[in-house]
């Protein structure tokens, strides 16, 4: 099944011109002509997509209601009511995975796009040199106590100063069981994929997720933590901000690191973690923890810098602290656009 002709070009913009997947996926997703004709004519408000169509205001409005539900667009959130498609794969994946109508097909067949046909991007990506959409950001604790000044660094802070934060389940982890992986996932099972302020908007307009308070996410940050999980939020300086808990066993962006050998998928923290051999037991539990396989253990611990990613769960889990965290990247490492 070829991609129809007129969605040739976002799927080439997605990086998937010629994937039976991917347009197996719109087929499920634009059910006839006229939600087909809306989605290829974005961006645009309702009344220009029904000037653009030629339908009528009520039936436009009635098609980007249900496409906005399913997850095929989203709204701007510099100009809310303007509709517009994904820019990236995986924030189409990501929003159609959480429609409530989703059958088991539409899993099957993102899980299969990724595993499958992902791997030939990579050339693509590492010469471009696209700057990954996600970074690490580290647990305070794990920190020396003279690096302090986390400000963007710290999950706590985004999270205890935003007006409105909302949480949904996490797509990779649903993705993963649905397929059937993920059995001995770490994760809680309250969920800790969290969104401030206009993406929170976002979501709860959607209605796939929930509103909570600051306390509540702080909660379920700490719950992240004691997970083992690592912080990955977007990678800028803004205060509309996407955080996910993240696990080597069903988590995209260490997919990408581990399974796809693409390390520049993710971006590290500005931190690494430094051992004092003389602290160190040789108990083996940091590495144990590490969700970036960094670290080996003989008769110490052995951290492979180039693999570490300043995430901290080591340090944190340290019998004898003999791991911290150290500085090792400008705070201009983290992007402001």
């Amino acid at each position: 099944m070829p991609v129809p002709v007129g969605l040739k070009q976002y799927a080439r913009q997605l990086g998937f011109p010629e994937s039976e997947n991917l347009a197996r996926i719109f087929e499920i997703l634009l059910e006839n002509d006229y939600e087909r004709m809306v989605f290829e004519l974005l961006p645009g408000n309702e009344s220009e997509l029904a000037d653009k169509t030629g339908l009528s205001a009520t039936q436009t409005r009635a098609i980007c209601e249900k496409l906005f539900t399913r997850g095929v667009i989203t709204q701007s959130v510099d100009r809310p009511g303007n509709y517009r498609r994904f820019p990236a794969m995986i924030e189409l994946r990501d929003a159609t995975a959480l429609w409530p109508e989703a059958d088991s097909e539409i899993f099957v067949l993102w899980d299969r796009l990724l595993s499958d046909e992902t791997p030939a991007l990579i050339p693509i990506l590492e010469k471009t040199k696209a700057p990954p959409m996600m970074r690490v950001v580290p647990i305070e604790r794990s920190v020396k106590a003279q690096n302090t000044v986390l400000d963007a660094d710290s999950a706590r802070a985004i999270f205890r100063e935003a007006s409105l934060i909302s949480v949904m389940p996490c797509v990779c982890r649903l993705i993963a069981r649905k397929n059937g992986r993920g059995k001995d996932c770490p994760a809680p099972e309250t969920s800790v994929c969290m969104q401030t302020n206009r993406f929170a908007e976002g979501i709860l307009r959607r209605g796939v997720g929930e509103r909570i308070s600051n306390e509540e996410a702080l909660r379920r940050i700490a719950a992240a933590e004691e997970a083992g999980l690592v912080h990955t939020v977007r990678n800028n300086v803004k205060d509309d901000m996407i955080m996910c808990n993240c696990c080597a066993c069903c988590c995209t962006g260490l997919y990408f690191v581990h399974q796809l050998g693409y390390p520049q998928g993710l971006a590290p923290s500005r931190f690494r973690a430094t051992l004092d051999e003389s602290l160190c037991s040789g108990c083996g539990i940091c590495a144990e923890r590490c969700q970036f396989h960094a670290i080996i253990v003989n008769e110490t611990a052995s951290i492979d810098i180039e693999r570490c990613y300043g995430c901290g769960n080591c340090s944190t889990v340290c019998p004898n602290d003999a791991i911290t965290l150290i500085e090792a990247r400008p705070p201009a490492h983290i992007r402001t656009t």
